[in-house]
């Protein structure tokens, strides 16, 4: 597959050189310029779920689509563009965390 565009090396290796909460997902969430982005879900109250399933679009993909992502853990997907989603927030907490430099979110 064909690379759309360049990954820098601080996100290809993990390294999370901006970052900050995501309060609202009334409009989906995106970083200015489209700069991809790791998600960390932090459940509110106690929970036994592993994981949960939001609608995504990473870095590479033409479409968003439906993604699984663990709970408690920074997820390894470079994602450019979170769906609307009116409910997540009342649970979870949601992290982001970027290889690229954020200006203003």
């Amino acid at each position: 597959m064909a690379q759309k565009g360049y990954i820098s090396e601080f996100m290809a290796g993990g390294r999370i050189v901006s970052h900050g909460k995501i309060t609202d997902l009334s409009n989906g969430f995106s970083l200015p310029g489209r700069a991809p982005f790791s998600i960390y879900i932090r459940p509110k109250f106690a929970s036994s779920d592993i994981d949960v399933v939001l609608n995504v679009k990473c870095y590479q993909d033409d479409e968003s689509g439906e993604a699984p992502i663990v709970l408690n853990d920074w997820s390894p997907m470079a994602i450019v563009d979170i769906a609307p989603n009116g409910d997540i927030l009342e649970q979870n907490d949601i992290y982001w965390g970027s290889g690229s430099y954020v200006e203003s979110v």
